[in-house]
């Protein structure tokens, strides 16, 4: 059984942490519905941050849409190759984007590179 929690120390918390990420980017992959921004962290497993601007929509739906990602992060970890940083930037939305939808998108972006 895999280990489903998302403690703090995988989470990007800091303004900085951000920051870093975006200003030394190994990678950015672009799907139809989010931009994946990779950098290399000194520690021995993966970080995320998740991004959802205001353009996305209400509250609500950008909290949502901040639950799915953190859901299959957290129940899909051995996706995120360990030692580096990732943020999550969604994109357009439309009413038919769910679970599947970005579950599909991250594993295909992930699986098409070699890290």
């Amino acid at each position: 059984m895999s280990d489903e929690r998302f403690p703090k120390q995988e989470r990007l918390r800091k303004r900085r942490d951000y920051l870093n990420v975006e200003a030394k980017k190994v990678r950015k992959l672009i799907t139809p519905h989010l931009i994946i921004l990779a950098a290399r962290n000194s520690e021995n497993h993966a970080r995320i941050g998740i991004t959802v601007s205001k353009r996305i929509g209400t509250a609500v739906r950008r909290n949502s849409i901040k639950r799915l990602l953190r859901e299959i992060y957290r129940r899909n970890k051995d996706i995120f190759p360990p030692g580096y940083d990732f943020v999550l930037i969604a994109r357009k939305q439309d009413r038919n984007t769910c679970y599947e939808t970005y579950f599909q998108e991250i594993t295909s972006a992930m699986g098409s590179r070699t890290w």
